[in-house]
């Protein structure tokens, strides 16, 4: 009984997903076209790839974690976990990934409260990572206002558990609590910390660079916009994660890019980078998903017959 309650959750909640989804991408359907074609369809295509690239070294990132948690995943189980439950990012309250991490662990024989944990330690690391990233937008970010030198103090607090893994200990067990698991988990070390921190610096990096290629492709100098477009992107993002009640941090995420990219552009052109970098990042993350599990169903593993056993006929 227990079972088919939690199989009609999952569904349930499966179904509120691709709601939420599909919605921005309908109220977002006409500007779609528009800001296509101010672009040209070229650039908008190149933008989605680095958007799309972008996520895999966070995926690696966060298997690494989940390594150092004690769970080893195979690629193709760490590949389903992690896209498909991403989706959930696109329901208001940022606690919903971490749900969907766990409840996908008892079909993989993992205890559920490792895989929320190693979900809400990949979050922590990709704020720190992206708070890095952002540095990059700090010189012409101060030269338009001085206020954002507040972003290093930020900074050094959010190093702090990449340089002393401890300080996870209090985040995760409180997470265990919410689930109402007593498991002891086992903290990854400084090394693992810093590749998956590594990793995920590498992916806002990739990411990032779709909003450089669609303000260049507005007229955007392409020097200063590399390290802006960038920098901008990962601070928008981060401030998204710590916007938890906001589905993917819708709005929070326009506003803080919107700040950024100001000093390269301003009326329309600045509208059109922000609207379409949201539109690109929303189809990519839904089409990303679809691709991963269709090629899981393609190039699922042959199954190994079990052996014959011939039964022995009395004389």
């Amino acid at each position: 009984m227990r079972r088919r309650v939690f199989a009609v959750l999952r569904i349930l909640a499966y179904g509120l997903v691709l709601l939420f989804l599909g919605s921005q991408l309908w109220w977002a359907r006409h500007g779609l076209v528009d800001s296509v074609r101010t672009v040209g369809l070229g650039n908008a295509l190149l933008a989605a790839v680095l958007a799309g690239v972008g996520g895999l070294p966070g995926m690696f990132g966060w298997r690494i974690l989940l390594a150092g948690l004690g769970t080893r995943l195979p690629t193709r189980e760490a590949l389903r976990v992690y896209f498909v439950g991403g989706l959930a990012r696109y329901l208001p309250g940022g606690i919903w990934p971490a749900v969907a991490h766990a409840s996908m662990a008892t079909s993989l024989g993992e205890p559920p409260v490792r895989l929320a944990a190693a979900f809400l330690a990949s979050q922590g690391l990709a704020v720190v990572a992206g708070l890095l990233v952002g540095l990059l937008a700090l010189p012409a970010l101060v030269a338009a206002s001085p206020l954002w030198w507040l972003l290093l103090p930020v900074l050094a607090a959010a190093v702090v558990p990449v340089l002393a893994p401890g300080t996870l200990r209090a985040p995760l067990t409180l997470g265990a609590r919410l689930l109402r698991r007593n498991t002891t988990l086992e903290l990854p070390g400084r090394a693992a910390l810093g590749k998956a921190t590594a990793l995920m610096t590498l992916g806002w990096l990739i990411s990032g660079t779709h909003v450089a290629v669609l303000a260049v492709a507005l007229g955007a100098d392409p020097l200063t916009t590399l390290t802006v477009g960038v920098g901008g992107f990962a601070l928008s993002v981060v401030a998204g994660v710590v916007a938890l009640v906001l589905p993917s941090g819708l709005g929070v995420r326009e506003l803080v890019l919107g700040l950024t990219l100001a000093t390269l552009l301003t009326g329309p052109a600045l509208v059109t980078v922000v609207a379409l970098s949201r539109i690109l990042i929303t189809v990519v993350d839904a089409a990303s998903t679809l691709v991963v599990l269709a090629a899981l169903g393609v190039f699922r593993p042959a199954r190994v017959p079990a052996p014959l056993t011939l039964e022995r006929i009395p004389s």
